[in-house]
């Protein structure tokens, strides 16, 4: 084997070791030191009401994305963790809202894998002076076009330190 092959047969393999360890996924939610606190009402599914927390939610950075299209451009952040309390149920999400404003886009919300949708401002503002998007009231329907509804009032941290406008 010549000296050029046996250093790409090196490179291929460190490059082969080192994607096999993850390394952190940028996209993925990770535990943080922040508190979060969500009460659901008025749930269709009764099963669903309640006060979902953590005193480790686990949140990623916010990122901002720019797609190709009519869509606007958008900062936005995920999160999981929040345990319905006296339950197994976890709550996740995914929040999107409009850089340079305080617009809210779109809030996604999962709750044991039934997903729910918040589209726009209504009931719901980005607290950007202190890290988190707040909901008073605001009425998520399903995406699964059952026409099931939630109401979310309460506070979703993010982190801190954020692209420019977001």
């Amino acid at each position: 084997m010549n000296k050029f092959a046996a250093r790409s047969f090196a490179l291929v393999a460190v490059a082969a070791a080192l994607s096999a360890c993850g390394g952190g996924d940028d996209n993925e939610p990770f535990p943080s030191a922040l508190n979060a606190q969500v009460a659901v009402a008025s749930g269709t599914e009764a099963a669903l009401n309640g006060t979902y927390s953590s005193n480790t939610v686990s949140i990623n950075d916010v990122e901002k994305f720019n797609p190709i299209g009519g869509d606007p451009e958008t900062c936005r952040f995920r999160f999981s963790g929040l345990q319905q309390t006296g339950s197994s149920r976890l709550m996740d999400g995914d929040i999107r809202y409009i850089p340079g404003t305080n617009e809210l886009r779109v809030t996604f919300i999962s709750i044991n894998g039934t997903e729910f949708r918040l589209q726009g401002t209504a009931q719901a503002a980005v607290d950007k002076v202190n890290n988190e998007i707040d909901y008073t009231g605001a009425t998520l329907t399903s995406t699964q076009g059952t026409g099931a509804t939630i109401t979310l009032s309460g506070s979703i941290p993010m982190r801190g330190n954020r692209p420019e406008g977001c």
